[in-house]
């Protein structure tokens, strides 16, 4: 017997080992205490586990706002971009305030590290509305232009709505007395001012192509419509006019280069083919060469100033003319203000009458950069002068001279994904010795703008 146990001592022993020990009491945490659990290891930066309570609150609820949101700050810190895109996008649904700003910036941001710069900017204007405040509003349009640098391809939207005195360019004279008869004719209704609405949209689309070894190479698609509805006091003066017959479009295609010069400022050269229609058919064809530069002058001044040749052929008669020009503008930085200073030149070669021409402009803008109120406030003034080889209308030469007047109040308050409204309101007369073209206008324009 002794023996017996002294052969079975080991295998006791050896059971003994191996039987298991009791067990420690398991702690149960449900949703609300696991995700303030998680939220506490986010918070002291240990992500690994706070996205490890993540999924398993994901696997509970594929919706929980903390969760994805959680997974996505730990697939930002592990530089895992399409998750931490897909999470950020899914949480930013789900949450409110500057939860919901942090998940759109996270979006934006992987985005923008997989290269995939105009969503990134998209989710960069998303952020927009949800900014908790000035400095984060200032944070998000640097980051906006800096991903905007990267891009190859821009894209611009414009809408506005503009009710006019004369969408048509009517004459404000109701009589006409043509050289060599001596009576008066009465103008048609169509012929004088037609009030009504003007709707304009437009599109551009820029794509940087491969550089040249001289400097960056860019091509340009232009798109810009207009639609008029008139007046009901439009409507009777001229019963058989419609808003269409005054519809204007205008589509161009172009490519800039900019040549970089050793010791000088790039030079900007320009090459473009467009075609106008005006009342639904075509009305011209135009080709445009351009080059220009600007020069930073220091002290916050700088000055542009170039040339253009405009070749333009009308579709609608047998005519074509060449247009060249030269344009210059001084623009100076007055603190938060901008003073900008500008002149353009242009020659119309044609033997049309009406047609050709020698136009000068003068132009005033002054932008103030400080808000007035919620608004900000510019102001603009535009004098032309325009001398007309031979007219129809009246013996010798046409002049015309025109004065332009606008303002502009801008009210960022009032934004939205980066945009706010604009309304300006522009008043234009013309005095011209034919009085056909004597024409008056007063435009209140409403559109919008880009705050980045």
């Amino acid at each position: 017997m002794r023996l017996l146990r002294a052969a079975l001592a080991p295998v006791a022993l050896t059971l003994a080992l191996a039987a298991p020990a009791p067990a420690p009491a398991q702690v149960r945490l449900d949703a609300t205490e696991l995700r303030s659990v998680a939220v506490a290891r986010m918070a002291a930066g240990d992500l690994a586990q706070a996205e490890v309570m993540a999924r398993a609150l994901l696997a509970r609820d594929p919706d929980d706002a903390t969760a994805l949101s959680i997974s996505a700050e730990a697939a930002t810190a592990r530089r895992d971009w399409p998750l931490a895109r897909r999470m950020a996008a899914r949480a930013h649904g789900r949450v409110e305030g500057p939860a919901r700003f942090r998940m759109a910036r996270l979006a934006a941001y992987a985005l923008a590290q997989e290269g995939r710069y105009t969503r990134a900017q998209i989710w960069l204007r998303r952020a927009a509305p949800d900014a908790p405040d000035a400095r984060a509003e200032r944070g998000l349009v640097r980051d906006y232009r800096l991903v905007a640098a990267r891009n190859p391809l821009t894209l611009c939207f414009g809408l506005g709505i503009a009710p006019s005195s004369n969408i048509n360019g009517g004459s404000r004279a109701e009589t006409l007395i043509l050289p060599g008869l001596p009576f008066e004719f009465e103008l048609s209704g169509d012929a004088r001012a037609l009030s009504g609405v003007t709707t304009t949209a437009s599109f551009d689309l820029s794509h940087a192509l491969p550089p040249l070894p001289t400097g960056p190479l860019v091509f340009d698609l232009r798109a810009k419509g207009r639609a008029h509805r008139l007046s009901d006091a439009a409507r009777r003066q001229a019963p058989e006019a419609r808003g269409a017959d005054y519809a204007q479009a205008a589509l161009s295609l172009g490519l800039r280069h900019r040549l970089r010069q050793a010791g000088l400022p790039p030079l900007d050269l320009s090459a473009e083919l467009g075609r106008d229609w005006y009342g639904g058919a075509p009305y011209s064809d135009r080709l445009g060469l351009g080059l220009s530069r600007l020069m930073p002058l220091g002290a916050g001044r700088r000055l542009s100033f170039g040339v253009t040749l405009d070749r333009v052929a009308r579709r609608d008669i047998d005519a074509s003319w060449w247009a060249p020009a030269l344009h210059a503008a001084l623009r100076q930085d007055l603190g938060a203000d901008r003073l900008t200073l500008s002149a353009h030149l242009r020659e119309t070669r044609s033997d049309r009458p009406d047609t050709g021409h020698d136009a000068r402009v003068a132009r005033l803008d002054y932008d103030i950069g400080r808000r007035v109120g919620p608004a900000l406030l510019g102001f603009g003034i535009e004098a032309q002068w325009r001398d007309y080889d031979s007219s129809r209308y009246v013996r010798g030469g046409r002049e015309d001279r025109s004065l332009g007047i606008e303002a502009r109040l801008g009210l960022p308050k009032a934004g939205r994904y980066g945009f706010y409204p604009e309304i300006g309101l522009t008043g234009r007369r013309v005095w011209s010795n034919a009085d056909l073209f004597d024409a008056q206008t007063l435009t209140l324009d409403i559109g919008l703008r880009s705050s980045f």
